[in-house]
């Protein structure tokens, strides 16, 4: 027999004796745990092992209360953050496209001006029917970007909507006579004030 041989043998036998004491080990535990469990139980002890176990439960039940709290709670502050980003975008927009237009809208008001006060008689040249057709095309291009104007002639005046610029003698008492520009809205908010002419009582 090799040397070779010899020790392999003699590995093999070392294996097979730790093999042999670990089985040991675990049939002696596994022995005192039964002898530990036979001495011990009794009706208290089977009573304890319920309500400790009924303990677990109810901890495993509020900790599962609580997760979904949270999480309810995360998901809520996640749906207000969405929302915030999103108002502040809108406000950031509005802010950038207002600065723009009340820069565009006096340029408007003037165009409507001439308009409003050409002579009758002039009414007829090719130049008045040009102005009037570049006015409407403004009105639409202003639409389609969200922009909406209105009169504010025979209506209640509104602090949020109107600037009052005078008042004249009158006997419908808030009433708007007459306006040097109207108002103009953007989406749902108030891009422009008109300034208005209003009755007052004598």
């Amino acid at each position: 027999m090799t040397s070779e041989e010899k020790n392999k043998i003699e590995e093999q036998d070392i294996v097979n004796e730790m093999e042999q004491e670990l089985e040991n080990i675990v049939e002696s535990t596994w022995e005192d745990s039964e002898n530990d469990i036979g001495e011990n139980f009794n009706d208290n002890n089977t009573e304890d092992i319920i309500i400790e176990n009924e303990s677990d439960i109810n901890i495993e039940s509020q900790s599962d209360s609580k997760c979904k709290e949270m999480l309810a709670r995360t998901m809520a502050d996640y749906e207000n953050f969405k929302k915030r980003v999103e108002r502040d975008k809108m406000d950031m927009i509005f802010f950038l496209k207002s600065d723009i237009f009340k820069k565009i809208l006096p340029r408007l008001d003037d165009l409507e001006r001439i308009l409003k006060n050409t002579p009758d008689d002039m009414k007829i040249w090719v130049l008045y029917e040009w102005l009037v057709s570049l006015e409407s095309k403004f009105q639409k291009d202003i639409e389609n970007l969200g922009i909406k104007s209105f009169v504010s002639i025979w209506s209640t005046v509104d602090p949020d909507k109107h600037d009052v610029m005078t008042t004249v003698p009158g006997q419908l008492e808030g009433i708007i006579f007459d306006e040097f520009e109207k108002w103009y809205m953007l989406w749902d908010r108030v891009l422009r004030h008109a300034k208005v002419v209003v009755w007052a009582w004598n």
